[in-house]
């Protein structure tokens, strides 16, 4: 047991030592702000205010502060927070504050600042400190508590940390269930005079041969993916888009027999998640629509979800998912950038800025994108199964989880690069699996 002394515990203050001491190092924790109680006890103790102690972290103001603040160019306020890139030059334990560190990052503090925005007005990643200085490929918030932890123990032999576990997540998003089948008869047939006119004449083949058989279909590519998943051992999360149609909600109608076929079937073997419409994020009624249609027709309830395109509308999102009965949310990775989004490979609640609590909303960063390393970032097959596997080998070593994201269309014939790098992928976690987690 761990002491804390602080003048004051915030709301904000606790979520950070919640999830540094709970969370991450799994030991726990005690508050007092009673000076005296601090300076008798006998526990290992940390003080987070001027009383110097053995342990003695100089405190931000970001923890005991409320509402937002604009930090807009934080290097130049002279935020202590970020151990490599912001000089501290106190004498305190770490020379930075940790758990200021920790709630900027998990918050994404910095994603509430006024910032441009993309073209699907999300945040881009190239805004974010994480990017500007090249640390978005490591879980950089659980190695900084890590090395806190050590230096912590280094000076109260006693303490204990619970075991660090990896764990491997693979999750497929159907933003697109058939390339041609069961789209319905008028969006068939302005895709065939389109195909006609521009004389595709194999893409009309295609859509014919997929209408009369859906097992001809392009994108149904889920007994390959179902495949691979048993050749391996590996759990799936399939995320299902069942908004209504619109320029980039582009799956079958959710009353059609054949859409809600291939539902029931994935679902009578895998987890279903909601993949909430492009839509949703300026009409946040639509995500209990939506979930409702799902639940339908699977005959369970839907309690997780990532934003289709990415597209996260923060508080109002999470607030709506919370409403709505969604527990855990994959939506933390960035469109342009593959990388740890939060810092953290580690789940932990949502923290609503705006009215200053903690929820039981879950969050599990993403990490890695095929659309983002073959679209956006345009690598070499070589290069991004370098990078994917990199990854997630930084987070076995902090013993976290690693959530990769692909897309049925990824399976399909003319992908087979990416369909062996995906076997890999899922190859070296089941390695992973095995292997000790380094102390």
């Amino acid at each position: 047991m761990l002491l804390v002394y602080s003048h004051t515990f915030t709301n904000r203050l606790h979520y950070a030592l919640e999830l540094v001491f709970n969370r991450v190092l799994k030991t726990p924790f005690k508050c007092t702000t009673e000076l005296e109680e601090f300076q008798n006890s006998n526990l290992p103790k940390l003080s987070y205010s001027m009383i110097e102690s053995a342990v003695h972290i100089h405190p931000h103001t970001l923890l005991f502060e409320k509402g937002l603040t604009d930090r807009v160019p934080l290097a130049e306020r002279n935020y202590q927070a970020f151990p490599k890139f912001f000089k501290n030059n106190s004498s305190d334990f770490l020379g930075y504050d940790l758990f200021a560190m920790v709630f900027y990052f998990a918050t994404r503090y910095e994603e509430y600042q006024p910032n441009e925005t993309d073209e699907h007005q999300r945040y881009r990643a190239e805004n974010s400190l994480a990017y500007q200085y090249e640390c978005l490929h490591t879980p950089f918030l659980n190695i900084a508590i890590r090395q806190f932890g050590d230096k912590l123990k280094s000076i109260f032999p006693t303490i204990q940390y619970g075991a660090r576990e990896f764990q491997f997540l693979s999750t497929i998003d159907i933003d697109n269930a058939f390339a041609f089948a069961h789209k319905g008869p008028l969006r068939n047939a302005a895709g065939l005079v389109k195909d006609l006119l521009l004389l595709k004449i194999p893409e009309v083949r295609k859509r014919v041969k997929s209408n009369l058989n859906e097992s001809y279909d392009p994108y149904n590519t889920y007994d390959l993916i179902h495949r691979l998943s048993k050749e391996t051992q590996t759990a799936l999360l399939y995320f299902i888009l069942i908004g209504d149609y619109s320029a980039f909600d582009k799956n079958p109608r959710y009353t059609n027999k054949g859409f809600q076929s291939l539902i029931k079937r994935l679902a009578n073997q895998y987890d279903i998640g909601l993949h909430p419409s492009y839509e949703s994020y300026s009409k946040p009624e639509k995500i209990g629509i939506e979930k409702k249609r799902l639940e339908e027709i699977i005959g369970r309830k839907v309690t997780a979800a990532r934003c289709h395109f990415l597209r996260l509308n923060n508080p109002i999102t999470y607030r709506t998912f919370i409403e709505n009965g969604i527990t855990d949310d994959y939506t933390m990775i960035y469109a342009s950038e593959v990388g740890f989004r939060t810092g953290l490979c580690t789940p932990f609640p949502w923290f609503d800025l705006e009215k200053e609590c903690a929820t039981n909303l879950m969050i599990h960063t993403s990490v890695v994108m095929e659309g983002t390393l073959r679209d956006y970032n345009k690598l070499s097959i070589e290069a991004a199964e370098s990078l994917t596997l990199a990854m997630i080998d930084q987070a076995h070593r902090n013993g976290g989880n690693f959530i990769s994201v692909f897309h049925n269309d990824s399976f399909a014939i003319g992908q087979e690069k990416w369909i062996s790098l995906y076997r890999n992928l899922l190859m070296n976690a089941q390695k992973l699996l095995t292997k000790q987690v380094p102390s």
